[in-house]
């Protein structure tokens, strides 16, 4: 399990697009300043998905993958581009139930929608889930799909042969937990 967001050189799945803008850290969620007391505090060098905007909107959020964060400035830059790739962890809850997770799945399917979910069940540095909507019952914003990397595509031989990653499996699908994947950037509204 992740104890805080992911970090170091190894987060990114693609060399592009980028369309970068600087961000307030009290705008975007969920973090420990703007989200569950649960989640892990945003630091330097942490890179995660995340909605932008009040919560009060969802699902209507636009979704960024933070680029960099300045903790002096209290800014972080995010990438809107949709079809970005990401390294992210995946929460496998896909329905809460008067306020906590109530159902999960086994795998996890390329192309599988991933939404940012600020509920308290999500480990702390996981912002992603399979959950269409919070503990709260509210909708969540979709961030995107998860995607392949190069060195896990069997058409592209990059790193060895390769066969198909596809599904992957969690540990299991009657508790909740993650798995680290590459998930492309394609949010339900900009």
């Amino acid at each position: 399990m992740p104890n805080d967001f992911l970090t170091g050189p190894d987060w990114q799945g693609s060399s592009g697009p980028y369309v970068n803008r600087m961000v307030w850290y009290e705008d975007f969620w969920p973090h420990s300043v703007n989200g569950p007391a649960g989640k892990h505090a945003i630091a330097d060098g942490d890179h995660m998905f995340f909605a932008i905007g009040p919560t009060a909107q969802k699902p209507i959020n636009p979704v960024g993958v933070s680029v960099s964060y300045n903790s002096a400035t209290h800014t972080a830059v995010l990438n809107f581009a949709p079809g970005f790739i990401a390294k992210a962890y995946v929460c496998n809850i896909t329905t809460y139930a008067q306020g906590s997770a109530s159902a999960w799945s086994a795998t996890l399917d390329f192309g599988q929608i991933v939404y940012v979910d600020p509920s308290d069940d999500l480990p702390t540095g996981v912002t992603l889930s399979l959950a269409s909507a919070d503990d709260k019952a509210a909708n969540n914003p979709r961030a995107g799909v998860v995607w392949t990397a190069q060195t896990e595509d069997p058409s592209t031989g990059i790193g060895g042969a390769n066969t198909w990653p596809f599904p992957k499996s969690f540990e299991d699908g009657t508790s909740t937990h993650e798995l680290l994947v590459y998930v492309m950037l394609w949010p339900d509204s900009f």
